[in-house]
């Protein structure tokens, strides 16, 4: 119970000041995405099942700012994070590459299928490649120096259920 309290947690304030807080510090129209990297981060030590229900919740909690798009976080999310449940168990997560992979991957999953059932689908292309794959790799690049920020500090150890 404790750890289902800290995880909800962890995604509704990763998820909304990732939408909220965080707009302010973006670069040239991308951002980085503190939901999905909650997700991530709850991945690692969830079953394939229970992230894809985090990333349906941090995906739900999305369209609860933008309600007009309704279904269209909670889809991008929760495929991604079927993304990230697929690659735990495939990938050394300890590696500093394979994290920023999956980082990325997952984050040009979640832009690229939010891009396409919003109402910007008409300029797809465009859109991803202006915002989408520049905000997966500038994604995928925090990710990778943060976690090793943490492990150097020995604040982080990624655990295995």
């Amino acid at each position: 119970m404790k750890k289902f309290i800290f995880r909800f947690i962890l995604i509704v304030i990763a998820t909304y000041a990732g939408t909220s807080l965080l707009a302010p510090l973006r670069i040239m129209g991308w951002d980085i995405d503190l939901g999905l990297l909650a997700v991530v981060l709850v991945g690692l030590g969830t079953s394939g099942p229970g992230t894809i229900l985090w990333g349906a919740f941090s995906g739900f909690l999305m369209d609860c700012l933008n309600p007009q798009w309704m279904g269209a976080g909670m889809v991008a999310r929760a495929t991604a994070a079927l993304f990230i449940s697929l690659m735990r168990g495939k990938l050394n997560i300890n590696h500093p590459f394979f994290v920023g992979f999956v980082v990325f991957v997952a984050e040009f999953i979640d832009r690229a299928i939010y891009l396409s059932l919003s109402s910007y689908h008409v300029a797809i292309l465009y859109g991803l490649w202006r915002f989408v794959l520049p905000s997966a790799l500038y994604n995928a690049i925090f990710a990778v120096l943060i976690l090793q920020i943490f492990k150097i500090r020995k604040l982080f150890a990624p655990r295995f259920s």
